[in-house]
């Protein structure tokens, strides 16, 4: 057992990190003791003790959640080659957040039997996994009311691009080792989640000859492929006349067959009603064509999940509603899973409104913590974790499943416009890469009516195998 005191003040959110960083993260049993100090100290037995640097949990209480809490720019650094400590990083370099200056010689000392740390591993984890800093900060986007990601921390110091909290992570286990040599911690195995937001599962299906006339016009003016025209009216023909599966963006057998080829279990997120007009699209859940395609995805073991449309992320009546109604038409077809999951559309997120929102709906996870504009460690870890409310003070049975790469902020000409070329491969897959160093999980989105050209899957399906 592992004892570790802590100052008085901020109890309710020191119980939460200490339990997510040793007990959820490295499945260490712990027992954490108030008394009156300034810093964190770890008792190993054997009196053998680590001792971390307070930051974050230092600020005065009228300061917090407020400007000033936030870290001081630019970041110091702490170059870790300095120290005798084996660390598993992106880099040896270590941005550090909260903590004392890295230029200090008394940032880092070490002995057999007691080491001073200068970083505050667990106030910079718990201003990560609770996006602290997207309440102080009103920053937004003009579109949809998001916070971007170039107003970020992580984005403005450079560390967008590492699990930055993982790598703390490591920093304590290596000095946790280094005291008790015959620690051992969870084991934890490399997971990839393939996700994909239903936002248009037809094309046709649900549309009348209007999209058909607009789609040829596309196909006309901006392709300047009458070819593409023939093939349009084709298409159409063949699902106004009962062939689902002529419909381009039915592309959900394909999909279901390359991740069952890869041994991986797709998780698909369905809008069940419609807070936003034609912006959460022009399907309902209980229509024949969905339910029969939700028994499908069923019946071959894939997830079933929740896309709750454009004004829920506010809204939490509409968020259990829209629950109820996935739930209900999954019942009606005799589908049961052990989990419910999902993301919010248009990765529209209010701290801490919409995680509340979703766990007074009922459901098990969340997977919307990306930016839109940027991809990368948004909460800064490539873990699941509890959920906890800032403003309640409380911990929450929700769970966030941290988004890594949706592919169309790397795609798409207004966010990172990296096209569908070698870049964009390289940029995706060393997100990938790096939740594998810490046996993490890479979460991918990949909307089903983008897998239409060869082209585009041929790249979903390396990723999936790099």
């Amino acid at each position: 057992m592992i004892l570790i005191k802590i100052p008085e003040n901020y109890q309710a959110e020191r119980y939460y990190i200490l339990a997510v960083m040793f007990q959820e993260f490295l499945g260490l049993e712990i027992q954490v003791q108030v008394s009156k100090r300034c810093n964190i100290l770890i008792e190993m037995g054997d009196d053998r003790e680590l001792i971390v640097a307070d930051g974050l949990f230092s600020t005065q209480v009228e300061d917090w959640l407020q400007t000033v809490s936030l870290p001081k720019q630019p970041l110091k650094i702490w170059n870790l080659a300095t120290t005798k400590l084996n660390v598993t990083t992106v880099n040896l370099q270590i941005p550090v957040i909260y903590g004392d200056d890295p230029s200090n010689p008394d940032f880092f000392r070490q002995s057999e039997e007691k080491i001073y740390l200068g970083l505050d591993i667990f106030g910079s984890a718990f201003f990560m996994l609770t996006r602290y800093e997207e309440i102080v900060k009103l920053d937004r986007d003009g579109a949809h009311d998001r916070f971007p990601g170039t107003s970020s921390l992580a984005h403005l110091e450079g560390f967008l691009d590492r699990p930055i909290i993982n790598e703390y992570l490591e920093i304590l286990w290596a000095c946790l080792q280094a005291l008790h040599p015959g620690l051992e911690r969870k084991h934890k195995s490399f997971q990839t989640y393939a996700t994909h937001d239903v936002d248009e599962p037809f094309r046709y299906a649900f549309s009348g000859i209007s999209r058909l006339v607009r789609r040829c016009g596309g196909d006309l003016i901006n392709r300047r492929s009458p070819a593409a025209v023939v093939k349009s009216i084709s298409q159409w023909i063949q699902v106004k006349t009962g062939n689902p599966d002529a419909d381009p963006c039915n592309t959900f057998d394909r999909i279901m067959e390359i991740s069952e080829k890869h041994h991986l279990k797709s998780a698909f997120y369905f809008i069940s009603d419609h807070t936003g007009g034609a912006i959460d699209g022009n399907y309902r859940i209980d229509s024949p064509l969905i339910r029969d395609l939700l028994r499908k995805i069923n019946q071959r073991g894939h997830e079933i999940g929740l896309h709750p449309s454009y004004h829920t992320y506010q809204n939490a009546a509409q968020t259990k509603k829209e629950f109820e109604l996935l739930q209900q038409v999954c019942t009606e077809e005799g589908i049961q899973q052990d989990t419910w999951g999902g993301r919010q559309h248009y990765l529209r997120w209010e701290n801490i409104t919409t995680f509340q929102n979703w766990e007074d709906a009922g459901l098990d996870y969340d997977s919307t913590l990306v930016f839109s504009d940027l991809i990368g460690f948004r909460c800064g870890i490539c873990y699941e974790f509890p959920v906890y409310n800032l403003k309640t003070r409380q911990v929450l049975n929700l769970r966030e499943r941290p988004l890594i790469v949706m592919e169309c902020t790397v795609i798409e000409e207004m966010f990172m416009n990296l096209g569908l070329g070698e870049a964009a491969f390289e940029i995706m897959a060393q997100s990938k890469q790096r939740c594998q160093l810490f046996q993490g999980n890479w979460t991918l989105l990949w909307h089903n009516d983008r897998l239409i050209e060869q082209h585009e899957l041929d790249i979903y399906e390396q990723l999936l195998s790099c």
